[in-house]
């Protein structure tokens, strides 16, 4: 990270790597447990078929993907502190396809001192490779202040 969070000022975008999503890792985190007969799973994740009856175009990769490229920016931001106690809340408002790309961000929103802690706010998102949002929400997690363990 550029700016360690609990320095930046408010407005600050911190943006995760940009990562492609491949049927690999679309058939690996939705097609089931692997070495089940009929694997993989036919679902709107993994089969034409299913995401036609879903009532979609083509087959489109699940939000839970992205998703944890998001929480992996948000470790990255603030640490091991978000495991105890990060807050996360998220909508999905456009479906991403095979050989799209994501890339997480997050912009500081406000800081606040709750004792020895700081509790940052954050805007969440995920863009696609034309820069339209997929995925979008807000975060927060208290902070152990600079100095304090």
């Amino acid at each position: 990270m550029s700016v360690p969070v609990l320095e930046a000022k408010l407005g600050q975008v911190y943006a995760g790597k940009t990562r492609k999503l491949t049927w690999a890792r679309a058939l690996a985190l939705s097609g089931g447990p692997f070495g089940t007969p009929g694997w993989p799973e036919k679902n709107l994740h993994t089969d034409l078929a299913a995401a036609k009856a879903a009532g979609l175009s083509t087959v489109v990769v699940s939000g839970t993907q992205w998703e944890g490229y998001l929480v992996g920016l948000l470790v990255e931001m603030i640490g091991t502190a978000w495991f105890n106690g990060g807050q996360l809340e998220i909508k999905i408002p456009r479906s991403v396809k095979i050989d799209e790309t994501v890339q997480p961000k997050a912009r500081v929103e406000a800081r606040e001192q709750e004792g020895d802690r700081v509790r940052i706010a954050l805007s969440v998102w995920c863009e696609n490779q034309d820069s339209e949002q997929v995925l979008v929400g807000t975060a927060s997690c208290a902070v152990p202040a600079q100095g304090k363990k």
